[in-house]
């Protein structure tokens, strides 16, 4: 594909931008729910624990078919996939607007994670390609803030916006901002090569075969420590990650307007934080271990905190910031553990499956422990994934002393 195989002599800040904002707005569709999380509940009379799955959908969609879309990509071209994937998500945010009986609404739900997959797979592919080299590395550090931007924006402004316009009115101005990007995209990129029929295109025949060459690079991938340890510290930290957003600011009292828009910030400058200590400080091995520590001992003081009537927003940044530590320190694991782009790509591959997994998995449990045990129900999740996390970095590290006498 001519956009993604070129190397631009400058980069093409514009681009980088509405790819950026691109990924944004797919990240809004967490971000919406997890928002707007009471008032669909309140709305729906539905439980803790199905709205939670209403939340994870979406990353549920990624976990199935995420290394599928990333076959795709290249044959269907990644600026008709990123167009595509927005103006979906468009028409899925509009329709939302009608607040429609819940399982139609789960059912958008489940399409707009195939909107999400699509953007998350075209988007950061075709910001590199409009980066030149020497400022590759400040855009893909730009991509990878658009999560938290996203819940840092949807914190600030959604319940103000709810309070004023209504629950239809957040999914209205979703779908607009949606299709803007998509108009912006396909104005400012340049098109995709010209599809071609190729002999190697697959057939139903051949769907067998690839069905089975895919299962043995997942069993490939998970059974080498290298490429599959990035991955399952980095479910440690995405099985907690959507769910601490969700559900701190819930119980943080008068607290919940302000602590929805900080902890964004708190998870992505505890992301950033984690690559320069890796770099000049700490192993990343190391580092996991202790981010996931304090993970566990700021869960454990969260709750002391609820039952003891303390103040305990402060206990929450600190909480997001070694959740984003323990993120940060997941993808630093790669390159350290892989020196080979191939070992590379596939714990990338890990990663990026695992953090869907943790996703789907991590607002349903949480919901469910916090409406049985209430605050002490959110740390018991929090000191789970952490004892998960330490037990894998320790593990790690063993095999590591013994690579490396």
């Amino acid at each position: 594909m001519a956009p993604v195989s070129t190397t631009p002599p400058s980069t093409h800040w514009p681009r980088v931008a509405v790819l950026w904002f691109s990924g944004i707005l797919a990240a809004m569709q967490f971000a919406k729910i997890a928002v707007a999380f009471v008032e669909l509940q309140n709305h729906y009379a539905a439980s803790a624990a199905s709205m939670g799955w209403v939340l994870s959908t979406v990353g549920m969609v990624g976990l199935l078919l995420g290394v599928t879309m990333g076959l795709l990509a290249p044959r269907v071209g990644y600026r008709r996939l990123l167009v595509g994937g927005l103006g979906l998500g468009a028409v899925l945010a509009f329709s939302q607007s009608f607040l429609l009986p819940l399982p139609w609404f789960w059912v958008s739900r489940a399409l707009e994670g195939a909107s999400h997959l699509a953007v998350v797979v075209a988007a950061p592919t075709l910001m590199a390609a409009s980066a030149a080299p020497q400022h590759r590395a400040i855009a893909m550090g730009l991509w990878s803030t658009f999560v938290g931007v996203a819940f840092a924006i949807t914190g600030a402004a959604g319940l103000p916006f709810i309070d004023n316009f209504g629950l239809a009115a957040l999914f209205h101005v979703h779908a607009l901002g949606l299709a803007i990007a998509a108009l912006a995209v396909a104005l400012l990129l340049a098109p995709d090569a010209p599809r071609k029929r190729t002999s190697d295109a697959i057939g139903w025949h051949q769907l067998p075969m690839h069905l089975k060459a895919l299962l043995r690079q997942h069993v490939h991938i998970y059974t080498c420590w290298t490429t599959a340890l990035p991955g399952l510290c980095f479910l440690g930290y995405t099985g907690m990650a959507v769910a601490l957003l969700t559900f701190l600011p819930q119980q943080g009292g008068a607290d919940r307007a302000w602590l929805a828009a900080s902890l964004p910030l708190m998870g992505v400058a505890g992301t950033f934080c984690s690559g320069w200590i890796a770099q000049y400080w700490i192993s990343p091995l190391r580092l996991a271990r202790w981010a996931f520590v304090s993970v566990g001992l700021s869960g454990m003081v969260w709750g002391l905190g609820l039952w003891a009537g303390w103040w305990v927003a402060p206990v929450a940044l600190v909480l997001m910031f070694a959740a984003g530590l323990s993120g940060g320190s997941s993808f630093a694991l790669i390159p350290f553990l892989n020196k080979e782009p191939a070992q590379q790509a596939r714990a990338n591959g890990a990663v990026a499956q695992m953090g869907n997994l943790g996703s789907t998995l991590g607002p349903p449990c949480f919901a469910l422990s916090i409406s049985s045990m209430g605050g002490l129900g959110l740390a018991l999740g929090v000191l789970v994934c952490a004892v998960f996390g330490v037990v894998l970095s320790l593990w790690g590290a063993a095999h590591y002393r013994r690579a490396h006498p």
